[in-house]
């Protein structure tokens, strides 16, 4: 499997996460560089919900 192949696999088993799940990622990272990927993981899954509840104009 190649590394974009295995990033569009990411991004599939990723994408429906819960902020929870995301949280517990960032607390028990082994190293700083997975923390700040798990991070980045956190925002962009807050982020997808917050377009949601503006589309949603449940804010």
């Amino acid at each position: 499997m190649s590394k974009t192949e295995a990033a569009i696999k990411l991004y599939e088993l990723c994408k429906d996460m819960d902020i929870e799940e995301t949280l517990d990622l960032v607390l028990n990272a082994e190293t700083q560089e997975q923390q700040d990927f798990f991070s980045m993981l956190s925002d962009f899954i807050l982020q997808k919900k917050q377009m949601e509840v503006i589309a949603q104009k449940l804010f």
